[in-house]
């Protein structure tokens, strides 16, 4: 009976302590990061959510909320890429440091030309990026003395940037019909047709008025607009994909498009356009070849649905920047 009566008392102690780690471990739940905070350490956010116009983002930041004289502290980054389209020849940089140095990176490049990122900071290239693709990149950096910001608090805003290679792609079927079936009144007038945007911070979206008879061109429209948080590096390619057995851009040269044939009657053309605050426009006409207007029309088809493709390449630079705050010293919360 002795026996059991303290196996009994070890059974609750071990059950008293149990409930009091389960307490413990349930309030660090609940108050650790507040706790973690208090102390000058900063949880790793939330992931930002990219959208279909942003492309490549920092959708996490692992960085201290303070630190203290003299020391040395680590910065992580999770960058993403969660659209359509391979990134790529990215550089990830870190700049406006104030005080702070970079004591180690994984690696030392020089940014796309053209771009801002390049100063006090460091940058490292990424090659690459697919769809849905994370990528973690670290840096180490070091804290002065207090002698050197007047042992004030003092907190400086690290910004970084992404600097990357983009593309998209599009496309809008075109309609042309007979001049019987035009006149038959089976097909309405010409009205304006809009298709869809491109993925990423450059989008491109195209209008025009169709269908038209065989013979006559469509007046096609195509819009690009920066709707990105940054801006685009230099010019964008635009480039317009064709069948030219079946289709024609009247006067392509005149328009500023260089013209590149191929063996199975692919051709592409291609030209770079300026994007202002305001975007930029370009309109070109196109119709059916005059060989496939002819057969069509021997064809006696009513109508007849073309695809045009269109794809935009551009190099492309973001920024944004994290706060990291100093102690005094001697340092105190």
């Amino acid at each position: 009976m002795q026996w059991l009566s303290m196996a009994n008392k070890k059974g609750a102690s071990k059950a008293i302590t149990g409930g009091f780690l389960l307490v413990i471990i349930i309030g660090l739940f609940i108050f650790g990061p507040a706790l973690l905070k208090m102390v000058g350490v900063s949880v790793v956010p939330s992931p930002t959510s990219l959208n279909n116009t942003m492309a490549l983002g920092v959708i996490s930041i692992n960085s201290p909320a303070k630190v203290s004289p003299s020391s040395a502290f680590g910065v992580t980054f999770l960058i993403a890429n969660n659209v359509n389209y391979k990134a790529s020849n990215i550089y990830f940089c870190l700049d406006n440091l104030g005080l702070f140095t970079i004591l180690s990176s994984p690696q030392t490049s020089s940014p796309v030309p053209g771009g801002n990122a390049i100063t006090s900071g460091r940058c490292v290239n990424i090659p690459s990026l697919t769809t849905g693709g994370i990528i973690s990149e670290g840096f180490t950096l070091s804290v002065p003395p207090a002698s050197a910001y007047g042992n004030i608090q003092y907190s400086q805003n690290i910004g970084y940037y992404l600097n990357f290679s983009y593309e998209g792609g599009a496309s809008q079927p075109l309609e042309f019909v007979s001049q019987s079936a035009s006149s038959s009144g089976s097909y309405q007038p010409p009205i304006t047709q809009a298709v869809g945007v491109t993925n990423g911070p450059v989008i491109i979206s195209s209008s025009s008025s169709q269908p038209v008879i065989y013979g006559q061109d469509i007046e096609l429209t195509l819009n690009l607009n920066n709707v990105g948080l940054g801006a685009p590096i230099g010019n964008v390619k635009l480039s317009v994909y064709l069948n030219s057995s079946t289709l024609n851009v009247t006067d392509a040269g005149a328009l500023g498009f260089s013209v590149a044939s191929f063996n199975n009657g692919t051709e592409i053309l291609s030209k770079e356009v300026s994007i202002g605050p305001a975007g930029a426009s370009v309109t070109m006409p196109v119709g059916l070849s005059p060989s496939e207007s002819s057969r069509l029309s021997a064809s006696n088809l009513p109508d007849s649905i073309h695809n045009l493709k269109f794809k935009i390449s551009y190099s492309y630079e973001q920024e944004g920047y994290f706060p990291v705050g100093l102690y005094i010293s001697p340092y105190s919360i």
